[in-house]
């Protein structure tokens, strides 16, 4: 799957399989209303579903590495730069973390 994310919708071709129209909650579908995956209230770590009391999928606290779970210290899953370019995105905040965790690794 190459999957392309342009900073409000995740496509894979032409076909919007995720959106994250709010900035915090990634969203199946195009809709504002689809149900939510994960989301990054806090802004350094990836929560499953839509609450920010939500499990921690996985953080980005050194700002260089997505790493498993919450701790800073946990296993290096990959660099946020090459989680940006699976997911064909610029970007190397949360958002990628979140993208790349529920939609390319």
């Amino acid at each position: 799957m190459s999957i392309k994310f342009d900073g409000r919708d995740i496509k894979d071709g032409s076909r919007v399989i995720a959106n994250f129209k709010d900035g915090k909650n990634l969203r199946d579908g195009s809709s504002s209303g689809g149900k939510v995956l994960g989301n990054v209230r806090d802004g350094k770590n990836v929560r499953d579903g839509s609450s920010s009391g939500g499990r921690t999928m996985c953080n980005i606290a050194d700002g260089k590495n997505i790493r498993d779970g919450s701790s800073s210290g946990g296993k290096v899953l990959i660099k946020i730069q090459d989680a940006a370019k699976a997911i064909g995105s610029s970007s190397y905040g949360a958002s990628t973390a979140l993208i790349w965790w529920y939609l390319a690794r």
